[in-house]
């Protein structure tokens, strides 16, 4: 005779001890699709610590959703994930949250350490899988929870890993805090005070301080550019903003005529691995030694971005007052001259743009994808964190999930999400997602059945169009299958019309546009 034995359904200490930390840390909303394992357990006790979850689709949607979450509420997200299939699902969205620095916990259900010998089914080390893509892999313990919570949000943030093992070990953690050079900022205001023609470029770094350190910069009144990710520290209508930085052509003409180039919280996981080109000095303030030989950095000085910032940037300078704007309007009249007539990426852009700066209250993401050129240096950017990218890992199927976890940071407010057919293919079952929360996020899709940024760079040996082209898609239908407001549109009219006229929920924009500039977009911004 066999029996069921009884299931447990005490409360389990250490993941209401998680819970509890994850609470007082801020976080409110967590993500993911659970196992019947002890991920049900970790579920329960985020309930009991006041934290929602969201049902996701997805295990990598669910990490983007938590890391974007955590990100504009200086929270830590967190998403749950089963064993086998779910932690390795996981990995692509563990390795944004690292490389896009956003604070994520993911806790993954996983075989015992007393039966590993005799099961394997679905066993993976899912540690040490997790372990190349995280900040942190170890196994849930008590004794880990204030260093994981720390470690996910310790600059640069990034994912936490942990395994829910209650037969491991304690883990052993390094506890030690790496030496972090401090530089000399005497010789970085010597160098700005005595150059005739600096120009800052901002990072990510930057973003939890930008308001003291846009005050500063426009005391100095010098060009500025942003990475992708320092998008809007210096706002959309500043004239000495000179749009994005990222080692590419566009900025280029602007970058030689400085003879000194000053990084203020730049990541090097931000620009395009091209080579540097600059002959100018190159001074970095940062938050963290920046450890990288990216840019021949002449001096680098580590502190409280706020304090270098004010300290450091003085003097008057030879550039005119609205340098940076002129720059950044002549790059923008260089890919409206793409010599076609028809409705575009940059049409669609320009109209989605025109509307979004007269709200001024949108947060917008952006997928992977050729048409993030023609939005980067357009889109109307006006506070720092208002534009989501994946520009570290750069990974597509990235705009929707972002989306979802930015309208839950912030209720009440509309999400743009801007993304290719190729990044919303890979994330379609998230609408049901949006559907079932009733978000105000509109997905606008860049629709022509292909991926333009790679037939681009296609040579004639490179696969043709069976590498790149997809058969046609109705995402309006697609998306009405999901109960979510779904149009299709061909012209800057209808798109208009279409925005102007979106529901208060969820809604899908299915924008079908003629590729043919992208080949010239590629040229003027990347060379």
């Amino acid at each position: 005779m066999t029996t069921t034995p009884p299931q447990d359904t005490a409360p389990r200490a250490v993941e209401d001890a998680l819970a509890a930390a994850l609470h007082e840390a801020g976080t409110r909303i967590a993500f993911g699709v659970p196992g019947g394992g002890a991920n049900l357990d970790m579920v329960g006790a985020l309930g009991r610590a006041g934290i929602t979850f969201v049902l996701t689709h997805g295990e990598s949607a669910a990490c983007m959703m938590a890391a974007a979450y955590g990100h504009l509420t200086d929270s830590v997200g967190v998403a749950v994930a089963t064993r086998g299939p779910g932690a390795a699902a996981a990995v692509n969205g563990a390795a944004q949250a690292t490389l896009d620095r956003h604070p994520l916990i993911l806790v993954t259900d996983a075989t015992s350490t007393t039966t590993r010998a005799r099961i394997t089914h679905q066993l993976i080390d899912q540690v040490a899988m997790l372990g190349p893509v995280t900040k942190m892999s170890a196994a849930l313990h008590p004794g880990a929870i204030a260093l994981a919570v720390d470690t996910a949000r310790a600059w640069p943030p990034g994912c936490v890993h942990f395994d829910q093992d209650p037969t491991a070990a304690n883990p052993i953690l390094d506890r030690s805090e790496p030496a972090m050079p401090s530089g000399d900022r005497d010789a970085v205001r010597t160098a700005v005070a005595t150059s005739s023609f600096p120009l800052v470029i901002v990072g990510s770094g930057a973003g939890p301080h930008s308001p003291e350190i846009r005050r500063a910069l426009e005391r100095l009144g010098v060009p500025v550019l942003t990475t992708y990710q320092g998008a809007g520290l210096m706002g959309a209508t500043s004239p000495q903003f000179g749009g994005p930085f990222t080692n590419g052509a566009a900025e280029r003409p602007l970058i030689e005529q400085a003879d000194l180039i000053v990084l203020v919280g730049v990541d090097m996981v931000e620009p395009i691995a091209a080579p540097w080109p600059y002959e100018a000095p190159v001074m970095a303030l940062s938050r963290t030694s920046t450890q990288s030989s990216y840019a021949p950095i002449d001096h680098e000085v580590v502190g409280h971005l706020p304090d270098l910032v004010e300290y450091c940037m003085i003097g008057e300078h030879g550039w005119p007052a609205d340098a940076g704007a002129r720059h950044l309007e002549s790059v923008r009249r260089r890919m409206r001259d793409h010599g076609h007539d028809s409705f575009g990426p940059i049409e669609l852009v320009d109209t989605a743009a025109a509307w979004a700066a007269r709200r001024n209250d949108i947060t917008v993401t952006v997928d992977a994808g050729a048409h993030f050129l023609a939005v980067m240096p357009i889109w109307p950017v006006p506070a720092a964190r208002r534009l989501l990218i994946s520009n570290g890992l750069a990974t597509m199927g990235y705009a929707v999930p972002a989306a979802i976890g930015a309208a839950l940071a912030r209720p009440g407010t509309r999400v743009v999400a801007l993304t290719g057919d190729g990044g919303m293919g890979m994330v379609l079952s998230e609408l049901e997602t949006m559907a079932r929360l009733d978000l105000p996020i509109t997905v606008i899709v860049f629709d022509d059945a292909s991926l333009s940024l790679i037939q681009a760079k296609q040579g004639p040996d490179h696969g043709g169009d069976a590498a790149v082209r997809y058969g046609p898609i109705s995402f309006a239908d697609v998306a009405r299958a999901h109960g979510v407001a779904g149009v299709t549109v061909s012209s800057a009219n209808d798109l208009e019309q279409a925005l102007t006229t979106a529901p208060h929920g969820p809604m899908v924009i299915d924008a079908h546009i003629d590729p043919a500039a992208y080949p010239h977009l590629l040229e003027i911004t990347r060379g």
